[in-house]
């Protein structure tokens, strides 16, 4: 393939072209210069069937199957749009990856922003702006606030802001990222609520029922159910979890305090180190961000903001 034809197959899918150096650099930066395409498929006597793959340029894997109604958005789109709002906003380019082979794609901005001395350990808080691309099939694009808390490496998105802006694959999806970025500014404003929360939590004790509360929510174990019965009630999974999630829970109170925001620390620390997850390359961080540790953080998050009345 020359050079030309490498290009064009980079920005095939990039409808704003004015950033293309930055493109190309995070592309490179980043693993993410291939593309994917719409490959027909066929049955086995050569009759064409109406369903399409979805397939990676480059090495020919196939992440899901489609209808011709499915648009890919490109890693050299979702680099645009990351760009984009770091013009917006000021913020840096942090980091970038895949998921399951390039099945997800993420790009990361620091926002710069960060709560520091936050609860009993002084825990450091730092702000980013991700965007998320399913080509798989699992995730729409998404793009919004993150939060990284430094002390024990959790990342959480937070259901009321967080990559709260989505759009299928569909034929309106530049659209629909065209009339977001112009109003990007709402990002900022999210963050700052989330920030303003975290510190709240950090200064509302935790009980023992918000806790047997929050396990119970997670794992449907009631942990006042002594060993004997719950063995006979819940399966041996549901009750290993259950175990896990207080150990996490328990040793994040220890060090964050024993309020709402070690509460949630312990949430995080068992999605983020504990929980189980698939046995592959950046599974973990996979399920933090658009798999069952997001879900967990988020449904937990809502429910001890409950708790605070906030």
């Amino acid at each position: 393939m020359n050079a030309d034809s490498i290009i064009t197959s980079a920005f095939s899918g990039l409808h704003q072209t004015d950033n293309i150096e930055q493109v190309s650099e995070i592309l490179d930066r980043f693993g993410l210069r291939w593309s994917v395409s719409k490959q027909p498929l066929f049955l086995p006597d050569g009759e064409e069937t109406p369903y399409l793959a979805v397939v990676r340029d480059d090495n020919k894997q196939v992440f899901t199957t489609c209808k011709a109604g499915y648009t890919p958005y490109q890693n050299s789109e979702l680099a645009e749009l990351l760009v984009r709002i770091s013009e917006k906003t000021g913020y840096d380019i942090h980091s970038g990856g895949i998921f399951n082979g390039g099945g997800k794609v993420y790009i990361q901005l620091s926002t710069g922003n960060e709560i520091a001395d936050l609860g009993k350990n002084r825990t450091k808080v730092k702000g980013y702006v991700t965007g998320i691309n399913g080509h798989d099939g699992t995730t729409s694009l998404k793009w919004g606030s993150v939060n990284f808390t430094i002390c024990c490496e959790n990342t959480f998105a937070a259901a009321r802001g967080s990559l709260q802006n989505t759009a299928r694959h569909t034929n309106s999806i530049h659209d629909r990222v065209e009339t977001s970025i112009r109003e990007i500014v709402s990002v900022t404003k999210v963050e700052q609520t989330i920030f303003d929360t975290f510190i709240k939590l950090s200064e509302i004790p935790a009980t023992k029922d918000n806790i047997k509360a929050i396990v119970k929510s997670v794992t449907g174990v009631d942990v006042d159910t002594p060993r004997s019965k719950a063995e006979d009630i819940y399966s041996t999974y549901a009750v290993n979890r259950s175990g896990e999630m207080l150990q996490s829970i328990g040793s994040e109170m220890a060090v964050k305090g024993e309020t709402l925001w070690g509460l949630f620390s312990g949430v995080t620390h068992y999605t983020s180190h504990v929980m189980p997850t698939p046995k592959r390359e950046n599974a973990r961080l996979e399920s933090k961000y658009v798999g069952n540790g997001a879900n967990i953080d988020n449904d937990v998050y809502e429910s001890i903001v409950k708790m605070a009345r906030i």
